[in-house]
């Protein structure tokens, strides 16, 4: 099997997600979904988003302040938190970006389960591993394989 990689989307880190989705969909002719909460184990996320055509511009926030997006927003700000993306086999991605010297926060994936991932595509399983963003220019990179 040849190793297919595409970008399925970009996620923003910012502090108000309507006042995001309007400015975006509406500089950019796109149709806003729904807010979503995510609860975490020790933090909270909450989703939405803009949909450009088949492209997804994801905005998130985390009103706790204790997770990861929190924290990125106290440190740097409103801004490009991931590039999210997709790949058929997530094993072999992982191989891939460690060829090119690219370090994994984890390379165990994390597993969701009926994951909606939009546009009325309800996934059986998500798997998911982030590449360390030190090894990437300060971008943190999700890599994910979906499994219908």
């Amino acid at each position: 099997m040849t190793l297919e990689l595409s970008i399925h989307e970009i996620t923003i880190a910012v502090k108000n997600i309507g006042d995001a989705q309007t400015t975006f969909a509406g500089a950019l002719q796109g149709s806003s979904d729904e807010i979503q909460g995510f609860p975490q184990d020790a933090f909270e996320l909450n989703m939405g988003g803009v949909w450009i055509g088949d492209f997804h511009i994801a905005m998130v926030n985390d009103p706790t302040g204790n997770g990861p997006v929190g924290r990125f927003l106290t440190k740097r700000g409103e801004g490009v938190y991931e590039v999210n993306v997709r790949t058929n086999d997530l094993p072999a991605a992982i191989e891939h970006f460690k060829g090119h010297g690219l370090r994994f926060i984890n390379e165990e994936p994390k597993v969701l389960k009926n994951y909606d991932a939009g546009h009325g595509q309800i996934l059986k399983e998500l798997r998911v591993c982030f590449v360390d963003p030190r090894t990437t220019h300060g971008v943190l990179i999700e890599v994910a394989e979906w499994v219908f």
